[in-house]
């Protein structure tokens, strides 16, 4: 398993500067994961990430305690879009979109 991390900061997200994101082969299955610190603008939401392969369609995958499995209908191209969604009691926030590139 190898982790992406992503810095969510109110409606931006950006990759972690710590995170390796180089050398990620395109086609994996249940081996890439997506690990998101939030701002405090996120805290009792329910969290979705959203993964979009380059010319494909989102797909979005649940958040729980902060990690989710990439789903693998994002992970075809050489470039698939992350973005995450947060809800709560009339209360909703969507981030922008980063993207990740695959060889």
């Amino acid at each position: 398993m190898r982790i992406l991390k992503f810095k969510v900061e109110k409606q931006k997200i950006t990759k972690a500067p710590s995170c390796d994101f180089s050398n990620i082969a395109k086609g994996t299955k249940g081996y890439l994961v997506a690990e998101f610190s939030f701002s405090q603008d996120w805290d009792k939401c329910v969290k979705v990430g959203v993964f979009r392969a380059l010319g494909g369609n989102e797909v979005a995958a649940p958040i729980i305690k902060g990690q989710c499995v990439i789903p693998p209908e994002a992970l075809k191209a050489n470039m698939f879009y992350v973005s995450a969604i947060g809800q709560k009691e009339g209360y909703r926030i969507a981030t922008g979109k980063t993207e990740v590139e695959q060889s």
